[in-house]
């Protein structure tokens, strides 16, 4: 659990994978996922290879990544 304080700091600092558990350190596909609820003030981040990612969402989503 990263203990950044806001998204800025967790943008800055790579999470593992949370669908395969490894590291993301070197990933060229690392995507940054942030969740939240209405209602309630706290919000949780994952990390994860997009291409692991894919592998888990539904026929007809997808995660694209592009250098900028």
């Amino acid at each position: 659990m990263p203990s950044a304080t806001s998204p800025a700091d967790t943008m800055f600092q790579r999470l593992l994978c949370c669908i395969c558990g490894q590291s993301t350190a070197d990933a060229d596909d690392y995507v940054l996922l942030g969740i939240s609820a209405p209602g309630i003030p706290t919000e949780q981040w994952l990390g994860a290879h997009a291409e692991h990612l894919n592998s888990t969402l539904a026929r007809g989503f997808s995660v694209e990544v592009h250098k900028m």
